[in-house]
């Protein structure tokens, strides 16, 4: 019974796994990298705020920087997002 249970779970995570990545050059000059179908988005230069329905964290107060690259950093479809600026 628990081989049924776990079968869609697996099913998902394959899928998640083969759905590919995808870049773009966005309007300020930076790129934008996809991974896993949009679970994990990297976007450099790119000094947008995040949205407000996001977790947002501000890695230059972890790290003690003052030269932010302008990195952004989006996990589970927007759920965290992590900056750097």
């Amino acid at each position: 019974m628990k081989r049924c249970a776990l079968l869609p779970v697996f099913a998902t995570l394959v899928l998640a796994m083969f759905s590919g990545c995808a870049t773009r050059t966005t309007a300020s000059g930076g790129k934008e990298t996809t991974f896993l179908g949009g679970a994990a988005t990297v976007a450099t230069k790119s000094y947008q705020p995040a949205d407000q329905t996001s977790v947002t964290v501000d890695t230059t107060k972890f790290s003690g920087t003052s030269n932010p690259s302008g990195t952004k950093t989006t996990l589970l479809w927007g759920l965290i997002t992590l900056t750097d600026y």
